[in-house]
């Protein structure tokens, strides 16, 4: 009797596990079958909010399922971020976030990590850097910019808007890459730096290309080089830095990328990735993204994953420097 009984477990063992198997498959084929919801964790009106607005709107059409934002603000992103953690792993969930998803556990010390946290689904948009100065600093090139900096080693300022921002790290990476000694200049906003750069009482800025489009159209500030050449077919034509002589700028990118609740099955990411590449492809789409200096960025999730890496030792590199101290 016993082995009657033996038996009969391992075949439902058996039979749940086989299940299991093709639940997987089965829920990806016919998902979504009810609304999804895409969270951004900051407020309305940034390009957080209008990629992801743009791309639900793509994704209702061609999913035949409404795909809802919601915006969790709060704590710098990380209120909605760790919302999505915490949710249910089911394919109904997803957050949109740009890299600062990568600073919240070394920068902001609270407890998420995107590579151990989230399961990265794939990546909507990277910008590369712009290395702009003001046009009263008389510098045209790279080249001249470095001269002038090694001229002036006490003197040489870089804005950035907070302590740990990209801004601060990809300034960084310059400093690391080129041997100089910029120094740094902290502000509550981009804004604010920006000013100061416009007026002279800073040398130098790395920001997105949106963000100075108008004073670089204006000649108030001078676009000298890209971190990339993946900036859009409409911004500012420039050289990359690399191009300049000065390597390993090319991980200094502002990116936007989807991620899921981890242990969200493969075949529902890779589902929701195929939808994503696929409304990358919208030419409307990518002329919203250009407004911000970005690009689409289709992809597999390994490549997010890359991405993530690349910033996680940018931001190691960066707190090796003790500014955070």
């Amino acid at each position: 009797m016993s082995h009657t009984i033996n038996l009969t477990r391992r075949a439902a063992i058996a039979l749940a596990a086989g299940l299991a198997a093709l639940a997987a498959p089965a829920a990806a084929q016919d998902w979504p079958e009810r609304p999804v919801t895409l969270v951004v964790p900051y407020g309305p009106g940034a390009s957080n909010d209008t990629f992801t607005r743009a791309l639900a709107d793509i994704l209702t059409q061609t999913k035949d399922q409404p795909f809802v934002v919601e915006n969790r603000a709060g704590a710098g992103g990380f209120t909605g971020a760790k919302s999505v953690v915490d949710a249910e792993p089911d394919g109904y969930t997803f957050l949109e976030i740009p890299n600062s998803v990568v600073g919240f556990k070394p920068l902001m010390k609270v407890d998420l990590d995107p590579l151990e946290d989230l399961k990265p689904v794939g990546l909507l948009a990277r910008a590369p850097t712009a290395m702009v100065v003001p046009a009263s600093l008389g510098v045209d090139t790279v080249a001249e910019f470095i001269e002038h900096a090694k001229a002036n080693p006490d003197s040489t300022f870089y804005g950035a808007a907070g302590i740990g921002t990209t801004q601060q790290q990809h300034a960084e990476l310059f400093n690391q890459n080129t041997g100089l000694s910029l120094l740094p200049v902290n502000y509550k906003s981009s804004s604010d730096a920006q000013t100061d750069l416009i007026a002279g009482r800073l040398d130098v800025m790395f920001v997105t290309v949106a963000s100075t489009l108008g004073q670089i159209e204006s000649g108030q500030l001078k676009l000298l080089a890209y971190s990339d050449d993946n900036y859009p077919d409409s911004a500012p034509d420039a050289p990359t830095l690399a191009e300049e002589g000065v390597e390993g700028m090319d991980i200094a990118q502002i990116f936007w990328a989807v991620f899921a609740p981890a242990g969200t099955p493969d075949e529902i990411v890779g589902a929701m990735n195929d939808a994503i590449n696929e409304a990358l492809q919208d030419e409307d789409y990518a002329d919203l993204m250009a407004k911000s200096g970005a690009t689409p960025a289709p992809g597999e999730p390994e490549a997010l994953t890359q991405v993530l890496m690349d910033e996680k030792k940018l931001v190691e590199d960066f707190l090796k420097l003790g500014l955070m101290e």
